[in-house]
């Protein structure tokens, strides 16, 4: 998913990239006259090459390597300050934008990919968010395709996320969106599990290897005995269904540790890793498992 609140103020305060210009927050963003410039700017600066990408790598609970590395967006326009997605993505869901967004996020993760295999891991996989909206197209599944064989990389090293599946008008044109990329070898990832009421219809319907346990439980841990147990159950339901789970907006010790005991396979957070462009992941060695935690 999209950077999480939690996590959105944590990185305010520790990444310089955020403190070097102001940052533009949804609050500011409150009229149709302010949404309909900020999707002007927002075309102008997918075309000026003012949107880049950062990596938030998802650990493997047992070996502590990272081979999954989820795409954030971010906008920065120059002179104004700096755009989360929480400001741009829903009035670019709203103006139709979001599909020319979802493809150019798309296109630099394969130019990317190529970059993190020869230079961080040789197996690392990507994580891309995309809008349900855009997963209602066979003709966007076609252009991704497209995409990635204009770039000479392979979809068996992607995955895709998918965001706020309630929203889909139409369930069956996602399944087949889903299904034309499956056949390419692309996998995908319900984000954002058990906060809606469809979590478990979709959970059955759509061809997904891995299952996103909403950030909302995993706050929860050692504040409710409750979530606790709705957790553990979301994990063994997960596993037995053959898919992995991974916990999103890991933030204290607990939480990796009661999520480790539980069986989950994969975990994330600013805990462990937060989002770094490509030049900071680089200075990295993502290969080598992740320190132990206290």
């Amino acid at each position: 998913m999209y950077s999480t609140n939690s996590e959105f103020r944590l990185f305010m305060k520790n990444d310089r990239f955020s403190t070097k210009g102001r940052t533009v927050s949804s609050e500011r963003i409150n009229s149709v006259e302010q949404q309909n410039q900020l999707i002007s700017k927002l075309q102008n600066g997918i075309k000026n090459n003012e949107l880049s990408l950062h990596y938030q790598p998802r650990f493997d609970a047992v070996t502590g390597k990272a081979d999954v590395l989820e795409a954030l967006v971010r906008w920065y326009e120059p002179g104004v300050g700096l755009f989360y997605p929480e400001v741009f993505i829903s009035p670019a869901e709203e103006n139709g934008l979001i599909f020319s967004l979802d493809l150019w996020v798309f296109e630099q993760c394969c130019k990317d990919l190529l970059q993190f295999q020869q230079n961080i891991n040789p197996n690392v996989k990507i994580a891309v968010n995309i809008s349900v909206l855009t997963c209602e197209s066979i003709y966007y599944a076609q252009k991704i395709i497209e995409i990635s064989e204009r770039h000479n990389v392979s979809l068996l090293d992607f995955e895709f996320e998918i965001t706020e599946a309630t929203r889909a008008h139409d369930v069956r044109k996602v399944i087949a969106f889903c299904e034309t990329l499956k056949n390419y070898g692309a996998t995908f990832c319900l984000d954002d599990f058990g906060t809606r009421q469809s979590s478990l219809l979709n959970l059955q319907k759509l061809p997904v290897s891995t299952v996103k346990i909403s950030q909302q439980f995993v706050h929860e841990i050692g504040n409710s005995d409750q979530s606790e147990t709705i957790i553990v159950g979301l994990i063994r339901m997960i596993k037995d269904l053959g898919m992995q789970s991974v916990a999103e907006g890991v933030e204290t010790n607990e939480q990796y540790w009661f999520m480790r005991e539980a069986g989950c396979d994969q975990l994330q957070g600013f805990l462990l890793g937060r989002p770094l462009r490509f030049m900071q992941l680089k200075a990295q060695t993502l290969q080598d498992p992740i320190i132990e935690i206290d």
